[in-house]
Parts: structure tokens; sequence; C-alpha cells
């Protein structure tokens, strides 16, 4: 059950696309079927109270280049907006030196230790397998903790399927937003997101390893359901391959990595509207906007008028 959860804790790591794209020309693999649709109508909410408008945007942060995840009801909502909302500020030179240094220093190994020997012998060979299918070399991943090769393995495997780091639509969004001066705001620091997976228990951190590497083969097609349900904005069937699993499986990992953020998120938003903010665009991970204990649910259960957002909704 865990294995299904792979592809959601890839996904919460923003920070990871950017900081091992360049791990990315090696491997290539050509992209299946599943991957070769060329349009998108992603997941939005619209939130509502006398005086203020948030829309919610669900977001993929690493999508196929070409692909064209901007249909009539985003680009109103994106125009509409005076402000936007990120999860963390990841573009500035500022942000990528802070994510290398953190990288570098809580991301590996004590001198001596290495990955493969804290793994096991089955383990291990797993390792190795998937490593040399995803192009990466084992002198690099063998010094690793096991949470930074976790990400360096998920987020190589999504770059070798064909998509690309830098057509995510975080990426994409955040640079047009600084050109047209939007007025940006950011839930999180690069420092925090990080912390979510160095502060993991030693054995949560390793099982998190472990378990992408015992079901890999299921990787390709975990993938493709999981782009397919949000390519046609099925918000039921990114909770179910999203959260459940891992709220089932994993209730700790879960709680640190969505419920307690989007609660802490909710509180900001409900903050900001309260206080007369007009017009704003909150674009995050489309796990924290689907299910019970959602963005939207939390909102909707501060007193907000919350509604689905999308093509056959005008905007308002």
């Amino acid at each position: 059950m865990l294995r299904r959860a792979q592809a959601a804790l890839a996904a919460f790591a923003l920070f990871a696309a950017s900081s091992l794209a360049a791990a990315s020309a090696a491997g290539e693999i050509a992209p299946p079927s599943a991957f070769e649709a060329k349009t998108a109508t992603p997941p939005m909410w619209r939130v509502t109270d006398k005086d203020s408008t948030v829309y919610l945007l669900g977001t993929f942060h690493i999508l196929p280049a070409g692909l064209d995840w901007r249909p009539d009801y985003v680009n109103a909502a994106i125009e509409r907006a005076d402000s936007i909302w990120f999860e963390a500020e990841v573009d500035t030179p500022g942000a990528k030196q802070k994510t290398t240094q953190i990288l570098m220093t809580e991301g590996f190994n004590k001198k001596g230790d290495t990955l493969t020997g804290l793994l096991g012998d089955k383990d291990a060979a797993l390792l190795r397998k998937v490593a040399g299918e995803v192009g990466l070399p084992m002198s690099a991943i063998d010094s690793m903790r096991p949470w930074y090769a976790f990400l360096a393995i998920s987020v190589q495997f999504i770059v070798s399927r064909g998509f690309d780091p830098d057509s995510g639509v975080e990426t994409v969004l955040m640079r047009e937003a600084r050109d047209m001066r939007k007025s940006l705001h950011f839930f999180e620091t690069v420092e925090q997101q990080l912390g979510l997976f160095t502060s993991l228990p030693p054995e949560t951190e390793k099982r998190l390893l472990t378990a992408t590497l015992e079901e890999w083969d299921q990787q390709t097609a975990d993938l493709g359901k999981l782009y397919a349900a949000w390519r046609t904005g099925d918000a039921d069937a990114i909770d179910a391959l999203m959260n459940q699993p891992m709220r089932a499986d994993a209730p700790k990992v879960f709680n640190i990595l969505v419920t307690d953020r989007n609660e802490r998120w909710a509180d900001e938003i409900a903050k900001d509207m309260r206080s007369g903010a007009g017009v704003s665009l909150v674009a995050v991970g489309a796990g924290h906007l689907v299910g019970a204990n959602s963005v939207p649910a939390l909102l909707a259960a501060k007193g907000f008028k919350v509604e689905r957002y999308g093509a056959d909704s005008a905007p308002q």
C-alpha cells in the first residue's frame, strides 16, 4: 500500500525538482502514451466572502514540456489576481544557494557510512538496479541519506518519463508573475520544506526509500494514473491516489506533509481574506486541495463560500 503514496511524496517535494534538474540529462526514456496528451484542465476552486476572492489552483510540480495547462478559466483567474501565493520561493539565487547548502550538509551520510550498508543486501541490490535504470551513478547515490536518495531517484524517474522541471506550473507561473509585477507571497521557506524530510525519524526515512525500491515496477503506472487525474481535474481520483494510501498507511507522515500544512495555509488565507484582500490566486500541490481536511474544506468550515471553479464557470 505505501508504494502508492510514493508519487505523492515526490510531488510534495517542490524544491527537489529544481535542485536535482541537473541530473536529468542521463538515462532518458521515451515517454509512454499516457503522458502524450497536449492539454490539461487542472482542478480549481473559488473561495469568496463579501469583499474578497481567492482562486485555488491545484498544481503538478513537474510537467511534460509543451503541455498547455492554461485553459481560459485558469488564465482568467491569473489575470484577475492582484497577488499570488506559492508554497515556497525556490527560484531566486538565494533560495537555490540555501537549497544546495542544506542538501550538502543534511543530505549525506557520515564519512565512512554508505547507503548500501544501511539497506542490507536485498535492498542494496534493488538500489543498484533502480539507479542504473534512471541513469544515476551509484558513487553519488551511495553517499546519500535515504531521504535524499528517495528524492533523487523519484525526481530523476519523473524526468526520465519526459517531464521537465522547467515546465512545472509553479516554475512557469512564478516567472510570469514576477514579469507581471504581481504581489508574491509564500507559505513556507526552503528550510521549512526541506526540514519536512531532514527531520524524519531514521526508520521512517529508510522505509520511504525501501518502499519505493520494492515496488519500482509499478512506478510508471502510478505516475500515469496520478498525472491523468490531475490533467482532467478529477479531485476524487487525486485524493484516492495521493492522499488515501498515505493517510491509511503512514498517518504520521501524512499529518506532517499534508494535514498540518493545510491547516497553517488555510489560517493564512482566512486572515488575508478577512482583511479585505481583494483577488488572490493560491497555487499549491493538488494533493493539498482534495479530500477531507483539504484547504478548501478547511476554508468552508471557517464560513467562506467555497465552490469548484473551472471550464464551465464564468469569471466573477
